[in-house]
């Protein structure tokens, strides 16, 4: 699976092998709760945590999960 993390100061492509939905909305909402806000190691900690790794594919993502808003959408292409 591709998730992008997409965020105001930029957007970060990663990839996994969750194929569960609910799995992933649980690793998004425990990282969350976790991540230092004020030095902001979100991507980071959701990668060490959960399994995922960065990547510089160009295939498009499964999911996008927005930083800012904190919603996890399926894009429409």
């Amino acid at each position: 699976m591709i998730l992008e993390m997409e965020y105001y100061k930029h957007n970060t492509r990663l990839i996994g092998k969750t194929e569960d939905i609910s799995e992933l909305k649980r690793q998004l909402k425990e990282t969350e709760t976790l991540h230092d806000k004020e030095n902001d190691n979100f991507t980071e900690l959701f990668c060490r945590i959960s399994g995922w790794s960065v990547t510089d594919t160009e295939e498009l993502p499964d999911y996008v999960y927005d930083r800012d808003t904190k919603q996890l959408y399926k894009p429409k292409f």
